[in-house]
């Protein structure tokens, strides 16, 4: 297996993923929209955030990934740089998650998942590390966890847990300390269920008395109200009348309302009428929109073009020329597939309503420029790939 010194890009990945940018501008416009002579204007501010990540989409791609080796410290150090200076500028909607710059903002938690990403991949594949080592694995612990601290501070507890996956792939692969990797990831999945069964019987009132609930235990400390809401609505069909609780009914009632057809472009009730809120149709739920819309068919497209992705991804992380490239192209698979699945998995009740965007559909553009930043590297490892 000879490596190549420089290959063509992968087409087939170019074309899922102007495919799906195409989609996420028709269906943000449907989704701003109210009447013919009322139009919301975020279908274009999309247009031009997708320009300029399709911008930095080639222009990552075109760059050596391998220098990135070099730079993969300094990466990380302004990541967490910017996670702190999040901190000094106004809260919105309750959280420290953007910086103001003019008319335009920016989510460094967004381009911090690619930082731990690159940061791990450098630290795993240096030729001299000791993998089978405590010390290792603790130092590749430090890694993930400094930067998550800080977003789960802003608060922003699902962009956070979104990496683990990922992080947890490139450790596996590496062979850092797989059995105590195994372990702990099993202790977090048994925290986890317990919290939630925390959460689902506590009482509201301490001092209550008359709550019907058989296990009454007091409140949780460390999350959020409307975080706990989330997941009250997700393990209970009393909380229809709460944000979260609409938000679950209505963008059920969308997707299974499509049918196999849909109900015509421009045409989905829930959306239309305001059924499923404006503010969160075009971003998390833009999924709905599309299922209600184009019904089955349209959303078995998506689903098509979002494997045809993922796979591309994983071909190339197989493919690269060096371990290095091989961690950064399976973390960012499982990051995206990650994302994907989540935001799926909601919008039908199989999970908790979250904050997460659906990959080069949701409006947003620190995620789609930091989504597109994270494909050209993709399309980086594979021009430098193995030819076999």
């Amino acid at each position: 297996m000879n490596p190549s010194r420089k290959n063509n890009m992968d087409w087939v990945l170019h074309i899922a993923i102007f495919i799906l940018i195409t989609i996420s501008i028709i269906f943000i416009y449907s989704a701003q929209f109210q009447s013919i002579n009322e139009i919301g204007s975020i279908w274009f501010k999309q247009l031009i955030y997708a320009g300029l990540g399709i911008i930095i989409y080639f222009l990552a791609a075109l760059l050596n990934y391998r220098k990135l080796i070099r730079w993969a410290g300094w990466i990380y150090l302004l990541a967490i740089f910017f996670l702190i200076l999040v901190f000094l500028f106004p809260e919105v909607n309750g959280s420290h998650r953007w910086i103001s710059l003019g008319g335009f903002t920016i989510q460094p938690s967004e381009f911090s998942k690619l930082a731990i990403i690159i940061m791990l991949s450098s630290f795993a594949s240096a030729p001299d590390r000791d993998l089978d080592t405590k010390k290792t694995f603790f130092i590749s612990l430090l890694i993930i966890l400094s930067p998550l601290i800080l977003i789960i501070l802003e608060p922003d507890l699902s962009s956070a847990l979104i990496v683990l996956p990922a992080t947890v792939a490139i450790l596996l692969y590496a062979g850092i300390q797989r059995k105590l990797i195994t372990i702990t990831s099993g202790i977090l999945v048994i925290l986890t269920i317990l919290i939630c069964l925390w959460i689902k019987y506590e009482s509201p009132n301490p001092k209550d008395t008359t709550s019907s609930k058989i296990i009454s235990l007091p409140k949780f400390p460390l999350m959020e109200p409307y975080q706990k809401e989330r997941i009250k609505v997700f393990l209970s069909d009393n909380y229809a009348n709460s944000d979260a609780g609409w938000n679950k009914l209505q963008a059920q009632v969308a997707v299974g309302s499509g049918g196999l057809r849909g109900k015509g472009y421009l045409e989905g009730t829930q959306n239309i009428l305001g059924f499923l809120p404006r503010t969160v149709a075009p971003t998390d739920f833009i999924f709905c929109v599309i299922a209600e819309e184009t019904g089955f068919f349209g959303s078995l497209i998506i689903l098509l073009l979002y494997t045809i992705l993922i796979a591309r991804c994983l071909r190339t992380s197989w493919r690269a020329i060096d371990e290095f490239g091989r961690m950064i192209a399976l973390g960012l698979s499982v990051l995206f597939f990650s994302h994907i699945f989540v935001n799926i998995a909601m919008t039908i009740g199989l999970l908790p309503i979250t904050g997460l965007p659906l990959p080069l559909m949701s409006y947003g553009g620190s995620f789609m420029i930091s989504t597109l930043l994270g494909l050209g590297l993709i399309q980086s490892i594979y021009q430098r790939r193995e030819l076999r």
